[in-house]
């Protein structure tokens, strides 16, 4: 009703497969594609209740109303006029922002939502708003802020099905958005359906009946303690509202209190709105509202020039504002007020303003009030051919609004609402009994599968028994095989010993003759230098030979290392330090430098051992590097560790040989740059001395460009 302030609506066993086929056999037999439906619905709604549960323990909303709070503050405050920018702006913020929750679109969808049907009446672009609303709270009603928006969702698409005449869906939408809202708990926005009621009363005719649901409507909006202006709106159009029905039922008196009582209430509660653009509008806009009513009271009354001044009062404000179908209106109280008067030359004026407005913002039942106007000057002025054309074309207009607007007449919303109710009660009692079944069903299911279970327990149990013998039997099998493995062992191991034993032996019954032969070829040299070069090449290929027999001996007296030693507190820097010392003159040699970087370091440890560890990795480092290249040796503490490297920029280790660095295995050794000789012992030794510190060796080698040689040894408690 547009005389009223507007309102922002907004196998394993055969026993076991028997017993199944059977069972799965009875279902089918009693309707399976009813059971399907009925488990998947249930299965549907438990997960939607599952989602809501999960989502409610969530302490973060997905909502940022901080946010948007001042964007939508800054659209509403473009106007009526600047609409389309509002809209523009409204988009480009919330595509810059993709974290939208549900309800920060949803009050967007709003916004677009109370353009399309309080001001333009555009009831097909303002249900696509309303039915995006619906889908973006579409399972997300368990929290009572969605709740409470779908609610006023479905309430808003009832009143455009009402407004399409199909009352019956449209007071389906409002049973259902009342059953939302009141779901959620919140008395503030019951409101917007109890005014919907009235209105409809109001649009029936029966004031009397609409008046209590106005008044209940105002009650419950003192619930609405954080949305002052939402109450502020609200609540002032319902007082103006409750005096349009005193006004219509002929109760002067009483419509006069309730326009006062509106009056009243803008004045005493504009203030905190008066700031804000917007708001401050709407007052103005309320006002002339009221004023506009208030007038054709003014005017039953017989105050003629009251009625006048009040109705041009109206027009002014809210011919260009949000409120312009209210002030079509009121030019029709003032058109007549002229008529009436024989102010002929003022009515036609008014109706080209009306025109005018209608063409911008076009309404049926102001269209049809126009046409009658027209009919109703024309005739007054003496044109009786355009009377009947204007009267012609109020009739044809008019039968058109009847068409939609008759049926309502005939509603009993009371009998509507009570059929609504037993519906709803009836579907709950048909969901309940689908979901009784659908636990039979399920409850079924479980006992077969329950006795599968034991059963298959039974028949395991059976079987592990009879493993659990052959198992022992095995064991027993398992622990004499064992016993003659350990004999195995230790006469492996103590044949180890006498073979290392004996290769000592060898050794060193060995070393004294081949240093022997070694010194003889040394004095021949030195005694008679007049040998022919032939004999020369000759003698020195004996003492290379016996340098090299004497070193193989050397490695193989070695090679026992993790035999028992006596361990004592070794300062590892200064052993480095030691070994870098009498290697420099070797790496001068190959015009070779070594770089040393040390950290004071105290060790548990062999230091004979530890020294031929660093001995070995230094040694390989300028055997394998060529000449006039840096060697790098440095110390690093990580944590309860510590860290040697040793890196060259050498020719590297092959790929088929990294495998084979740190055991006695045939080619693991190999010359070095110069042809220095390698037996591939050094390295295995290496290993089995840092392991027996409890410690670990590894390389990082690269062929061609170098390798890093990393012994890693754990600090005890003295550092």
């Amino acid at each position: 009703m547009r005389e009223a302030q507007a309102r922002n609506n907004n196998s394993t066993g055969t026993f076991v497969y028997l017993l199944l086929h059977l069972f799965f056999n009875r279902i089918a037999d009693m309707k399976v594609a009813a059971l399907i439906d009925r488990l998947a619905r249930w299965a549907g709604v438990s997960g939607i209740y599952l989602l809501a549960a999960c989502s409610t323990t969530s302490q973060e909303s997905p909502d940022h109303p901080e946010y948007f709070d001042p964007v939508l503050e800054k659209a509403t405050g473009f106007g009526g006029d600047r609409v389309m920018e509002a809209f523009h702006y409204l988009d480009s913020v919330y595509a810059a922002f993709p974290d939208a929750g549900p309800l920060d679109r949803t009050r967007k969808y709003n916004f677009k939502l109370d353009y399309y049907w309080n001001i333009r009446r555009d009831p097909y672009r303002a249900r696509i708003y309303a039915d995006s609303i619906l889908w973006v709270l579409s399972g997300k009603t368990t929290q009572p802020a969605y709740a409470i928006e779908y609610g006023r969702a479905l309430l808003q698409i009832g009143d455009l099905l009402k407004e399409e005449g199909k009352y019956s869906d449209a007071f389906s939408r409002y049973y259902e958005g009342r059953a939302f809202i009141q779901r959620a708990g919140d008395t503030c926005f019951f409101n917007e359906y109890n005014s919907r009621l009235a209105v409809t009363y109001y649009y029936q005719n029966r004031f009397q009946e609409a008046i209590p649901y106005f008044r209940e409507a105002f009650a419950v909006l003192d619930a609405c303690k954080r949305n002052l202006f939402y109450r502020f709106r609200n609540q002032q159009a319902d007082l103006d509202n409750i005096a349009l029905c005193y006004h219509k039922l002929g109760q002067t008196d009483s419509a006069m209190f309730y326009y006062d009582s509106a009056t009243r209430y803008i004045a005493a509660h504009k203030a905190p709105f008066l700031k804000n653009p917007p708001q401050a509008r709407f007052v103005g806009e309320a006002l002339a509202v009221i004023n506009g009513n208030k007038g054709s009271l003014l005017l039953k009354m017989g105050d003629t020039a009251g009625a006048e001044n009040l109705y041009r009062q109206s027009i002014a404000t809210n011919l260009y504002g949000s409120e312009t179908r209210d002030a079509q209106i009121t030019i029709t109280k003032l058109v007549t007020l002229h008529l009436a008067q024989r102010r002929h030359s003022e009515a036609a004026t008014w109706l080209g303003v009306m025109r005018r407005s209608l063409d911008t913002m076009p309404n049926g039942e102001n269209e049809t009030l126009w046409h009658k106007l027209r009919s109703q000057y024309h005739q007054a002025t003496g044109n009786h051919a355009m009377a009947l054309l204007s009267l012609q074309s109020y009739i044809r207009v008019k039968d058109s609004l009847e068409k939609t607007s008759s049926p309502l007449r005939a509603i009993d919303i009371q009998k509507e609402f009570g059929y609504l109710a037993r519906e709803y009660e009836l579907t709950l009692l048909r969901r309940e009994n689908e979901v009784k079944t659908t636990y039979l069903y399920i409850s079924l299911i479980f006992f077969a599968m329950t006795i599968a279970i034991i059963l298959l327990i039974w028949q395991n149990w059976k079987r592990s028994k009879k493993h659990v013998e052959e198992l022992r039997k095995l064991n027993h099998q398992i622990l004499i095989q064992h016993d003659q493995m350990n004999k195995s062992l230790d006469a492996l191991e103590q044949s180890q010993l006498d073979n290392s034993k004996m290769m000592k032996i060898v050794a060193h019954d060995l070393r004294n003759p081949v240093g022997a032969i070694i010194t003889l070829t040394e004095l021949i040299w030195l005694k008679d230098n007049d040998q022919s070069g032939e004999t020369q090449s000759l003698l020195g290929m004996m003492k290379e030979s016996g340098e090299k027999a004497l070193n193989l001996i050397t490695e193989l007296l070695r090679m026992n290392v993790i035999s028992k030693t006596q361990m004592e507190l070794v300062q590892i820097d200064l052993v480095l330090q030691y070994c870098v010392d009498l290697l420099r003159l070797k790496a001068e040699e190959k015009d070779q430098k070594i770089v040393l970087h040390t950290i004071p370091m105290t060790l548990q440890a062999s230091r004979e051992k530890i020294w031929r560890v660093f001995s070995n990795l230094i040694t390989n480092a300028v055997k394998f590097s060529r000449r006039g290249t840096v060697i790098e040796v440095s110390m690093k503490r990580d944590n309860n560790l510590l860290r040697i490297s040793v890196k060259d920029n050498g020719i590297g280790i092959p790929t088929d040989m990294k495998d084979k660095i740190f055991s006695m295995s045939p080619g693991a050794g190999r010359k070095g740059t110069q042809g220095e000789e390698s037996y591939g012992l050094g390295l295995a030794i290496s290993k089995q001395i840092v392991e027996s510190h409890g410690g670990r060796i590894w390389f990082e080698s690269q062929e061609g460009k170098g390798s890093v040689f990393h012994v890693e040894l754990r600090i005890n408690a003295l550092n």
